[in-house]
């Protein structure tokens, strides 16, 4: 997973111009809690499961990052926030991504890199 390391400003969901609007993913996690861990685990073992490599999420630590805890109104951690820059939808799964079929039905569609 990539990590961003930036506490400057929100992460730009489309950091690039000429990149094609595709759903993303961002993991927002607190630390190496153990609910963090879980979460970072069961996500890339999802990923893999559907053919997509674990970079496909960009990981956000709350605890290096708090402001963007307000920017995305997240209320607990982990949560998965996906997005469709094309639709403007946004979706939150939050907890530590256990449950497989909710969080498969979650990737569902998401495109590959």
């Amino acid at each position: 997973m990539r990590v961003c390391r930036n506490e400057a400003e929100p992460v730009s969901l489309n950091p690039d111009p000429g990149e094609s609007s595709v759903p993303r993913l961002i993991l927002f996690v607190t630390g190496n809690a153990p609910r963090s861990r879980r979460a970072r685990s069961n996500l890339a073992s999802a990923l893999n499961s559907l053919g997509h490599d674990s970079d496909a999420a960009l990981e956000i630590d709350l605890l290096a990052q708090p402001e963007q805890t307000v920017a995305y109104s997240l209320f607990a951690t982990p949560a998965l926030l996906r997005t469709d820059d094309e639709s403007g939808e946004i979706a939150v799964l939050y907890g530590d991504l256990s449950n497989d079929s909710k969080l498969l039905e979650f990737l569902r569609d998401l495109p590959e890199h």
